[in-house]
């Protein structure tokens, strides 16, 4: 590995490089002022008055209206043995656990945690779709 910088390897653009970008760029220049453009110049202390951005109210399409959020529905407020007596009666319909706590209005884990603890046999979802195959 070289410890210095070899000057001499380094490929740096030549005169004709450069002459043939600046016989571009006045091209460009000429043909620009051929078809009407114009240059503003300012000076380095100045700013150009006219807005850099321009927005155009007519193009721009207006933006979608969502709907309002609907109001959550208020849950019903069951003590632990109407709600056991509940979810048993929609276990015993074969409805699952997540569509009884829908139903009720009431969130699963609550309703997971009292089927537990009064012995409510809800089928789990993978039984539904291993029998749903068969």
């Amino acid at each position: 590995m070289a410890r210095h910088h070899n000057i001499l390897e380094e490929v740096l653009p030549t005169p004709s490089d450069r002459e043939r970008d600046r016989r571009r760029i006045e091209k460009a220049i000429t043909e620009y002022f051929s078809r009407g453009g114009s240059v503003q110049r300012v000076k380095a202390d100045q700013h150009v008055n006219d807005p850099s951005l321009l927005i155009n109210a007519e193009k721009a399409t207006p933006l979608k209206e969502w709907p309002a959020p609907r109001a959550k529905k208020e849950s019903t407020v069951f003590n632990e043995t109407e709600l056991a007596r509940l979810l048993k009666a929609h276990c015993t319909a074969g409805s699952s656990l997540a569509s009884a706590a829908a139903t009720l209005g009431q969130t699963k884990k609550r309703c997971q945690t009292i089927a537990r603890r009064y012995h409510i046999p809800f089928r789990s979802a993978a039984f539904s779709k291993t029998r749903a195959r068969t």
